[in-house]
């Protein structure tokens, strides 16, 4: 069932009405995770090819496959003392679906001791969570809040879950960055409004680029990264936190062509830069500053063990070995295969989107797989 954007549009009128402007932050927290009318609040859930996006697990199981490779690598590391894996951003399931799926039938000693934490905080989503996982029942849990885990030992996912945090929108003026609020024009028409940084934090992230970026330039800065590591990191002893998004390093996000920022809302499979005209209908994102994560990673005591494309990551996950395992032998017109070119081809998700993964509590633990092929993470420093 999909919303009526007229329901969360009042709603955000009303209360510019009585409050006064919002941060384009808190619009885009409202639009996307209002538990009524928000965007990831919709039943029908518009991921997949006739959503508005498709994410890797939409494209093909067998990301799920290779990324329980690296998965059964982690706990080797971990001693397999505890099989714990806590998704963050979760859709509509099918990655979850997809690794425990892969654990039962190739990893059947693991997935004996396998449990699976889904965190999701709204109510809607929990439904078609639920039904989607039901065969797991035993393993997997859905929790609204990452500390319900307790302290935590084992594997943290977030596949495409950064990218659409709720950003603080900056713009230069005058020589000082000002933050983009959002006010009503006489016609009660959402319209921009430039204001200082609304938090202290925030105006000590932009005195640090005010130096370095020209007057007019926008782009997004996203602090709830930092809460997220912060909460991750105070109940984590020790484990893997996987992180897998469109992004780049600080030196390519503040690029001096990417002047407008990274701010995109999807559609239809469609790209649109209309945030006001349908709130609660557009999917909005930003890309992901890999080097932000990992300066908050490791200022919580996390260790980065790599940095890379998506092709390299699933590359190194013994790819071949797995496509056997997991389809037998694959005739080269298979649609199977049109799903895996769209992993790793650089002009679908291959090269855009990158994988990251930081370690909590554990020392000498050596290589990676997903690694194997390429590590840039020199590159965020």
């Amino acid at each position: 069932m999909l919303h009526n954007p007229i329901k969360l549009r009042k709603l955000l009128k009303d209360r510019i009405i009585k409050t006064g402007p919002v941060t384009f932050r808190e619009f885009m927290k409202e639009s996307l995770y209002n538990q009524d009318f928000g965007y990831y609040s919709q039943i029908d859930f518009p991921g997949g090819k006739h959503g508005d996006f498709v994410t890797a697990p939409h494209a093909s199981l067998f990301f799920g496959s290779l990324l329980s490779v690296q998965i059964s690598e982690f706990f080797e590391k971990l001693d397999n003392k505890e099989c714990n894996i806590c998704e963050f951003g979760a859709g509509a399931g099918y990655l979850a679906q997809d690794i425990m799926r892969y654990f039962r039938k190739h990893e059947p000693k693991l997935f004996q001791k396998l449990k699976y934490f889904v965190v999701e905080p709204l109510k809607k989503r929990r439904k078609v969570l639920q039904d989607r996982l039901s065969e797991f029942k035993d393993h997997f849990e859905i929790i609204e809040k990452f500390s319900e885990c307790g302290r935590f030992s084992g594997v943290i996912v977030a596949n495409e879950l950064l990218d659409a945090f709720p950003v603080h929108l900056v713009e230069k003026k005058g020589g000082k960055f000002k933050e983009v609020y959002i006010g009503l024009d006489r016609e009660e028409r959402f319209l921009e409004i430039l204001r200082k940084p609304s938090t202290s934090e925030l105006a000590g992230y932009l005195d640090q680029l005010n130096d370095l970026l020209p007057d007019g330039y926008r782009t997004e800065v996203n602090l709830d990264i930092k809460d997220w590591i912060m909460e991750i990191s105070g109940a984590m002893v020790e484990g893997f936190v996987l992180t897998i998004d469109y992004g780049f390093s600080s030196r390519e996000y503040f690029a001096p062509h990417r002047n407008r920022g990274t701010l995109l809302g999807y559609s239809g499979q469609r790209t649109t830069e209309d945030f006001f005209s349908f709130p609660g209908m557009v999917d909005i994102t930003a890309h992901v500053n890999f080097s932000d994560l990992l300066r908050w990673g490791e200022e919580q005591g996390m260790k980065c063990m790599g940095f890379t494309p998506q092709w390299a990551f699933l590359g190194g996950l013994d790819p071949d070995e797995t496509m056997q395992k997991v389809f037998g032998k694959v005739d080269p017109f298979s649609p199977i295969l049109a799903g895996i070119k769209a992993l790793i081809f650089p002009q679908a998700m291959g090269e855009t989107h990158k994988a990251m993964v930081l370690s909590k509590g554990l020392d000498n633990i050596g290589p990676l797989k997903g690694f194997n092929i390429r590590d840039y993470k020199e590159t965020l420093k």
